[in-house]
Formats: structure tokens, sequence, C-alpha cells
């Protein structure tokens, strides 16, 4: 992992922040690597999670907030563009690429990488929707030319993305994300797309993740768990609040190992442990 920084995208937000610093010690416990946390400004106080990461071993770099699109709305995942753009900087003759993530994400095993541009396979995506299509448009982008590609860029987090790049990529995928009207959450997955046709990029799809869609399945070969879903029974939603959040770090489910569930919530009471220990003086 020498020649790759994995980066976080986060909000100065309780719900974030959680996210994070679970984010934080996945990172460091499984893959023996220390993320770099680039926090967008709320406008308030640096939220306390994110100082249990900094003492924990984790960077945390304050950034501006990029969630108002060109159009005037707000847009919460545009911040992952413009984590991007600012890791290009931080990341710059440090390290060859980075890998960039949503908090929401667990690791189970030290992760091997392409040494190329890259991203998660995913397959939710339909670039033929009307709104994809004129987005496209509004960027130069031809309709031949995103019907030879669209199957390509059907991708998701994690990105691998090479720093020499990573500024230029940026503010192609900010472009693209403002070339579209409010609208789906989807809108920062289809622009990335979008971005790397305009720019005229290659990209290799991988196979890293375990979504918990499915969140008593086993994990099978998945090196990372990306929490985005849930149900009733456990859900990263339930943990939206100030009151909320706390409460994340004493599930009350408990499910064995390899199921994803089991995975979740085992690492969130490690986090704890991990977390308490540190703040105690105490040997992790």
């Amino acid at each position: 992992m020498d020649n790759y920084r994995i980066v976080v995208a986060a909000e100065n937000t309780p719900y974030a922040a959680w996210q994070a610093k679970l984010f934080c010690f996945s990172c460091l416990r499984y893959v023996q690597h220390s993320p770099l946390i680039i926090v967008h400004e709320s406008g308030g106080e640096l939220h306390a999670d994110y100082q249990s990461i900094i003492q924990a071993g984790g960077a945390v770099q304050t950034v501006p907030n990029y969630r108002t699109t060109a159009h005037g709305d707000d847009y919460f995942p545009r911040n992952t563009a413009g984590t991007l753009l600012h890791a290009a900087e931080l990341c710059n003759g440090q390290n060859e690429f980075i890998v960039l993530c949503d908090p929401d994400m667990i690791f189970l095993r030290r992760l091997t990488l392409p040494r190329t541009f890259a991203a998660e396979s995913c397959s939710n995506l339909n670039y033929d929707k009307r709104e994809v299509r004129k987005a496209a448009q509004r960027l130069g982008i031809g309709a031949e030319l995103l019907n030879r590609r669209k199957k390509e860029v059907e991708c998701s987090v994690p990105h691998v993305i090479p720093v020499s790049n990573a500024r230029r990529f940026a503010e192609a995928w900010l472009e693209a994300i403002d070339a579209f009207p409010s609208g789906e959450w989807q809108i920062s997955m289809y622009a990335f797309g979008l971005a790397v046709i305009k720019l005229g990029l290659k990209l290799r799809l991988t196979n890293l993740v375990a979504l918990n869609d499915e969140q008593y399945a086993d994990v099978g070969d998945a090196a990372i768990i990306h929490y985005s879903y849930g149900d009733r029974t456990w859900n990263k939603r339930h943990y939206w609040t100030r009151e909320q959040a706390p409460r994340v770090w004493q599930p009350t489910v408990q499910f064995p190992r390899p199921i994803i569930l089991g995975e979740i919530v085992s690492q969130i009471a490690e986090a704890e442990a991990f977390y308490r220990n540190r703040l105690a003086g105490q040997p992790v």
C-alpha cells in the first residue's frame, strides 16, 4: 500500500463523523494503513469523533464545502468530487494513487489494488436515462460515444485514481455533476462515468465490495463492505441525529462472522473498545 493513499470524503456532522471513525479503525486494523479523512466544513466546531481519529493515528483535513451545485442546489455527494480535488494536492509527491472511498465502508483484509485508473463495478446504473443522456449532451458527449462506453463506466467506490491525473479529473467530475438538474442521489455516480468518457480515460472495473442489501449473506471473497443499505434490524440511518449517533457504539443485535451484518456489528464493537482504550492510554 506504499504507493496508495486511502482517502475518505466526510462531512462535519455526527452522522458522517461516526462513520469516519469506524472507517479509520477498520482501515488501521485490517489494512494496516492510516487513512486521510477529508472533512467538508459545516461552519461549526469540528466534531469530537474526528479528534478521536487523530488521536488514533488517522489524518483529518478540513476543506470547504462543495455541496452547492452551479444551479444553487444542495447536493451533498458533490463533496466527494471536492474531496478528490483537495486530495490531489495533499497526496502530490507522496503517493502514486488515491483510493477514494465513502465513509460507510469497512475493510476485511489488506487490499490488492490495480496500478491504474479503476473503480468498483456497479450493476444498478442506467446511462440510457433521459436525464443522463441530456447531461452527456451538455458535456459534449455524443450519443454514439455514450452507447459505446456506457457499460465500461457502470461503477462506484472505491475509485483508484492516479495522483498525477486527480485534479484534472476532479474538475471534470464537478463539471459533470453540474450538468444535471437536481434529482436522484446517483447523479454523482453517473457524473463520474461521464467525466471518464469526456476525458477519454480507460477505466478498469474491480470486484472488491460486498453490499449490505443482503446483509445476512456471507461476505464471500469481498475485501470491503459498503453498508449503504440496511433494514429494520440494523441500518446506518438509525444513527442520523446528534442524539442517535452515539448509540451506534452499543449494537443491540449480534450476528456471527462471516455474515455481512455480523462483520459490521463486530467491527463496531471492536472500534468502540479500540477508541476507549486509546482514550485511557491503554494498549489496543
